[in-house]
């Protein structure tokens, strides 16, 4: 029995160390090109983004409790840019990505992350911006989550002379803490091997 539950726990714990989850994700809220969602300043070479009409359901499999918000808000803080290939490909300084209700102080998720890409036209025909040693943080977001990512795709191009707008969508994705996991296994083991006994 002991070989069981030990080979219940590893067997557990190794699928389990790199599997990877959906924190949190939505599509394009926009109805129209109008409803621009994210700026790209040319000049001031900067990037910024924000929603906060009705319309955007963020869902939220990842979060203590999962399900969606309805009719959710984001912030997407000022981040400088820096050009790799100007026109086409940047490097993102630090920021942050707030998502919530009523009350931009208090998000129901936020997003750090210590910089990231833009590139403006990428292989798949539309924009795409991505944060590096990415870290979420809110009242349901679970605790010891590594290898946090995050992506915004961008469509919908409008030219505003000196600047770009854009609409959206994006995902989030997580894995939990290996350690996490090797207790998760370790309890449903020990459940299978409490059934045995019975």
């Amino acid at each position: 029995m002991k070989r069981v539950v030990l080979f219940c726990v590893c067997a557990f714990a190794a699928m389990s160390a790199n599997a990877s989850f959906t924190v949190a994700t939505y599509a394009d809220p926009s109805i129209d090109h109008a409803d621009e969602m994210f700026i790209w300043d040319e000049v001031a070479s900067t990037l910024s983004g924000s929603w906060n009409k009705d319309g955007m359901v963020v869902k939220t499999p990842g979060l203590i409790g999962g399900g969606e918000v309805v009719n959710a808000k984001m912030q997407f803080d000022v981040v400088d840019l820096t050009p790799i290939i100007a026109g086409e490909l940047y490097i993102m300084g630090a920021g942050r990505v707030r998502f919530y209700t009523d009350d931009l102080n208090n998000p129901f998720m936020t997003i750090t992350y210590s910089g990231g890409v833009f590139e403006t036209h990428s292989a798949l025909g539309g924009s795409t911006l991505i944060g590096n040693d990415v870290k979420f943080a809110g009242q349901n977001v679970p605790n010891g989550l590594t290898d946090e990512q995050f992506s915004f795709s961008l469509t919908n191009e409008t030219d505003k002379g000196d600047k770009t707008s854009y609409t959206s969508s994006f995902t989030s994705s997580a894995a939990p803490e290996p350690g996490a996991m090797i207790a998760m296994g370790a309890g449903i083991a020990a459940l299978i091997a409490k059934r045995r006994k019975r």
